[in-house]
């Protein structure tokens, strides 16, 4: 709504600017010349600072000579108020980075110890002060991630011995057969296994969520020491830390932007899984990437990254239509090519019994389903013409919803989708293939409610 609204209005008031994905503040930065933006820069949204720095590039480019004013004096308590200055204190909601990194130095990287951490408030209060300003989305609770959550690691960048960038990971996958299966399958959600689980559930991966990663989670690298190699040493350090340790694949996933495609790739890491929807938060689809350590990892970041390269044309055709054109230039270029309408293969085929079991949504199966529809409807299968109509106007000409369930004379996606699962079902139980009839019997055998996260 807001990337619609008027031009040309005589006085823009942007609240809480920081909630607000940048490319929409882009957009109405663009098309008015009064705007005023305003953001908390300290306190419980924990978004404020990241938003100053990073906006601060759009401004300079887009509205030269900007102004700005700060309130100091607090409105909603007075300026001693004794709990304020607890809560600041105990969630390091003023957490500042020091002021300015030394020019010269030595650089080195190293593993910290959160009990040391905890230990040592002034480096404490440094850390997350260097996190508060990279990233929109720290919070006060990543101060509880970072001191208490199982399976973090934190790796330092010092420049003398100044704190000048910061790694923080965690340790996610080597789920159980069964357990990777039932994610596999859409019967389970794992806590705190955010790229195996999503490679596993959504890019049909099934061995994904077996495999061992280390997810760099956040990357901070102070303003006054950027473009000197620091965040790909402290990669590097991630990387050594990672394979010393027996991991299978370094992995990130991040709001998917020029400048971070190239950084990441840079440091090594193939893109894995494109989020097919914009996150709220950053207004820009997510990208998963890996760097395989060992045998394991590179077989599934081999796969991974042949899969999104066979899916993009597709994606691109539908799901991924809105996505900006640098991105697709860097997208093709980092995966291997392939047509649109490629014969299905043993995977896509997977991804259709996926589909008609209700373990995958019909756009993180598009691709798979546009090249079964197409042998389905040109080979000897018997697809009644209602199914096969609507089968191809969604996964062929990618019609909408709406136009679909006309088609099947249903009521609106819901029971659309549910129309086209029922029809594919009979047709997959009736194909000739031992592999594809067990994985049916599996699936059909694991159908039911959802269960809960662990």
């Amino acid at each position: 709504r807001l990337a619609q609204a008027p031009r040309g209005a005589d006085l823009v008031l942007v609240d809480e600017a920081a909630a607000i994905p940048s490319p929409l503040l882009e957009t109405l930065l663009r098309r008015n010349r009064h705007i005023a933006f305003a953001t908390t820069v300290h306190g419980y949204e924990g978004t404020g600072r990241g938003f100053a720095v990073r906006f601060r590039a759009t401004l300079d480019r887009l509205a030269p000579g900007w102004r700005e004013t700060t309130l100091q004096a607090p409105i909603r308590w007075a300026a001693d108020d004794p709990l304020e200055a607890w809560l600041n204190t105990a969630l390091l909601l003023d957490a500042e980075p020091p002021p300015v990194i030394p020019g010269m130095g030595v650089m080195r990287c190293s593993r910290l110890d959160r009990d040391r951490l905890l230990a040592d408030e002034p480096l404490l209060r440094a850390l997350f002060g260097l996190l508060v300003q990279a990233h929109y989305r720290t919070t006060p609770a990543d101060l509880r991630q970072l001191l208490d959550a199982p399976g973090t690691t934190l790796l330092a960048a010092h420049i003398g011995e100044a704190l000048a960038g910061v790694a923080v990971c965690v340790d996610e996958g080597r789920l159980d057969p069964d357990t990777a299966f039932a994610v596999w399958a859409g019967r389970r959600r794992v806590r705190g296994h955010l790229v195996a689980q999503s490679l596993a559930g959504h890019a049909g991966l099934r061995q994904a969520a077996s495999a061992g990663y280390r997810r760099v989670q956040r990357l901070a690298v102070h303003p006054t020491a950027r473009r000197r190699g620091l965040g790909r040493a402290l990669v590097d350090a991630v990387v050594s830390s990672a394979r010393a340790e027996g991991l299978d694949l370094v992995a990130t996933s991040f709001g998917m932007a020029p400048e971070l495609l190239d950084f990441w790739h840079a440091c090594g890491l193939t893109p894995a899984r494109v989020g097919l929807r914009r996150e709220a938060a950053s207004g820009a689809h997510a990208l998963m990437m890996l760097r395989p350590l060992t045998p394991t990892g590179m077989e599934l970041a081999t796969t991974a990254r042949s899969r999104l390269g066979r899916a993009l044309p597709s994606l691109l055709h539908g799901p991924l239509a809105d996505l900006e054109a640098p991105l697709v230039e860097r997208l093709r270029a980092q995966l291997p090519h392939a047509e649109a309408d490629l014969p299905a293969g043993a995977d896509d085929w997977e991804e259709a019994i996926a589909f008609a079991f209700a373990a995958r949504g019909p756009d993180a199966a598009f691709a798979a389903l546009r090249r079964v529809t197409l042998e389905l409807l040109g080979g000897a299968d018997t697809l009644p013409a209602t199914l096969g109509d609507a089968l191809r106007a969604r996964f062929v000409d990618a019609e909408s919803w709406p136009q679909v369930a006309g088609r099947l004379g249903c009521a609106g996606r819901k029971s659309a989708v549910e129309r086209l699962r029922e029809g594919l079902r009979t047709v997959l139980r009736a194909r000739n293939d031992p592999a594809l009839a067990a994985l049916i019997a599996r699936l059909d055998g694991a159908r039911g409610p959802r269960t809960g996260r662990r």
